[in-house]
């Protein structure tokens, strides 16, 4: 099912256009900090070693998530999921050149905010077009100064540690979308 900005799809009173607005945000416990992204299925796939989705997040970007084949994983096309994705795994790289794997998660984006705490600096990148941002943890490759904010910077996600579950149709319906915690 291909999605254009004038469509919109109905779940069980709720209508969720593809040109919504994202939601995102971060959860801190116990020192490690998860980043989490809401959107919709957009394809599955099915492979001989590995399986996975492609979710629609904001108007522009996609988040491909892989496993492997032996773990059983049902989702539908057009299914409302929220990605938890670790800032251990969000991996910042300086400039607009491509350094890791081809086929990892990787937008384009801009520090926004430095936090320096006891175990290091903590990132905050708001990728480029889109209004989410994610946290990273770590430096940032391939930087020759210290980073700043609106350093430009490509954000570069292992399809494999991201982690999706389907958002409850009752509750996007009871508290507008928001995750509860």
């Amino acid at each position: 099912m291909m999605l254009r900005k004038t469509d919109s799809i109905d779940f069980q009173d709720t209508n969720v256009a593809a040109a919504r607005r994202v939601e995102s945000g971060s959860l801190s416990v116990e020192g490690t900090i998860m980043n989490w992204v809401r959107g919709l299925i957009r394809s599955h796939y099915v492979g001989l070693v590995r399986s996975g989705v492609r979710i629609n997040i904001g108007a522009r970007t996609d988040l491909r998530i892989r496993w492997t084949k032996r773990e059983e994983r049902h989702f539908i096309v057009g299914q409302p999921v929220v990605a938890m994705i670790p800032a251990g795994a969000v991996r910042l790289e300086s400039g607009l050149f491509r350094r890791s794997k081809q086929r990892w998660n990787r937008w384009v984006g801009r520090v926004v905010l430095i936090e320096h705490l006891e175990a290091g600096a903590v990132y905050t990148v708001k990728v480029h077009g889109e209004e989410w941002t994610l946290k990273s943890v770590g430096p940032i490759l391939g930087a020759k100064l210290p980073s700043r904010p609106w350093d430009v910077v490509n954000v570069v996600v292992d399809p494999q540690v991201v982690e999706v579950s389907v958002a409850a149709p009752c509750l996007m319906r009871h508290t507008q979308g928001r995750i509860l915690q």
